[in-house]
């Protein structure tokens, strides 16, 4: 006879274990899928000023050639991560589709859609523009609308498993407490990921060997991307701050669990990444615009002291506010006192810029994912908190076991 009643053993993957192992093809899949959202919005914007610029017409046909080869990647990587989550965490999965079955056949219909605007959009792009343009533009909005429930449908289901209601239907319970700042933080995430890898990819093209007459394009994708990643990245403190708030409101003991808990050495590892990305894009900004005023010299020299006071004010709040606003603050007035300049060709190789791009790109996708990891660790030791936990899965497999012998 199985005592259910006891704490039991759980069965592990080796080396990895049962949630690293789903959280690992989760990041996976959630890296190219952010991309691909954003580019999806950006497509039709970039071909609208396209009109009057050819290179945002190129690039609106590149961030859609990268969203439709890497949709292949990401469904794999998807279909990986439900099958995990399925074998491993049966109750939970099971459960969640259960309570919310009709919003997602609602999103799955609606990806469809998406789907049948995107690879007409991007399949037969010269021959639709040559009958239209603004048939062609009409068809990549529709493409970038018809993502977006699909996308608010996840971030529902995301937010509920922190943050759950229990009262209402199916679909009053998506409108959890944290749904809507979730939904803004994440969107601006995809949008500063999205540009500084835009930013990456012009300066490396910039500064490799190649076309002489393509280099003024590649330096406007690195101006462009960089200039939507850092306005993303300045938002970001602020959307971040509405969903704090949020948490702190409806779940404070999960917020604490990350601040003060088991998981605090994440938040050390944010607040690094953080400093460091502050540091990148200062510098950046002094290679790609030229400052003017008096006070810039004192900035070069208070801006890494602000930097160094945000990564020790881990354990005070409030201070670590007002140095991530501070740093904000500087960092747009740094940009405000500038004169734009087209990036230059080096002498070093590689360039500076294409260094410090490529950095930040990769700054931001890790910090991107720190800010992910976190939330899903504040849920621990349930996965639907308060309502399902890791103890009932192990459970469930007992019982199953059970049954088999």
């Amino acid at each position: 006879m199985i005592d259910y009643g006891t704490v039991l053993p759980a069965i592990q993957i080796p080396l990895l274990g049962n949630s690293a192992a789903v959280g690992l093809f989760s990041l996976l899949h959630i890296v190219p899928a952010a991309l691909s959202v954003a580019f999806m919005l950006m497509a039709p914007v970039f071909e609208f000023r396209g009109r009057s610029d050819p290179f945002d017409r190129e690039l609106a046909l590149l961030v859609t050639r990268f969203t439709v080869v890497v949709f292949s990647v990401s469904t794999v990587l998807a279909v990986i991560m439900v099958e995990l989550m399925i074998g491993l965490f049966p109750v939970t999965t099971m459960w969640m589709w259960n309570h919310f079955r009709v919003p997602i056949l609602f999103g799955a219909a609606s990806f469809m859609l998406m789907l049948l605007a995107l690879y007409p959009y991007y399949h037969f792009w010269d021959r639709l523009r040559a009958t239209s343009i603004t048939l062609h533009m009409i068809l990549g909005a529709l493409a970038a609308f018809f993502m977006l429930p699909w996308v608010f449908m996840l971030d529902g289901m995301g937010a509920f498993m922190l943050t759950p209601v229990q009262e209402g239907g199916t679909w009053e319970r998506l409108f959890t407490p944290t749904w809507l700042p979730l939904v803004i933080h994440r969107m601006v995430g995809n949008l500063m990921i999205a540009g500084y890898t835009l930013a990456a990819y012009g300066a490396w093209r910039v500064w490799s060997p190649g076309e002489p007459a393509l280099k003024p394009y590649y330096q406007h994708l690195l101006s462009r991307g960089w200039v939507i990643g850092l306005v993303a990245f300045l938002l970001q403190p602020f959307t971040g701050l509405l969903y704090a708030m949020a948490i702190h409101r409806a779940a404070p003991d999960a917020q604490a669990s990350i601040m003060t808990g088991p998981y605090v050495p994440w938040l050390y590892l944010q607040l690094l990444l953080l400093s460091l990305f502050f540091l990148g894009n200062d510098v950046l900004t002094k290679r790609m615009r030229t400052l003017t005023g008096n006070r810039q010299r004192w900035l070069d020299i208070g801006f890494p002291v602000l930097a160094a006071l945000l990564l020790l004010s881990a354990g005070y709040p409030e201070l670590r506010r007002v140095c991530v606003y501070l740093l904000v603050g500087v960092t747009v007035w740094r940009v405000a006192a500038s004169v734009s300049k087209a990036p230059t060709e080096s002498a070093l190789s590689p360039s500076p810029v294409r260094s410090l791009a490529v950095g930040l790109a990769l700054l931001s996708f890790l910090l991107y994912l720190t800010m992910g990891v976190m939330r899903e660790a504040s849920r621990r030791p349930d996965t639907v908190r308060g309502i399902i936990s890791l103890q009932d899965e192990l459970r469930h497999q007992a019982r199953m076991e059970g049954a088999l012998r």
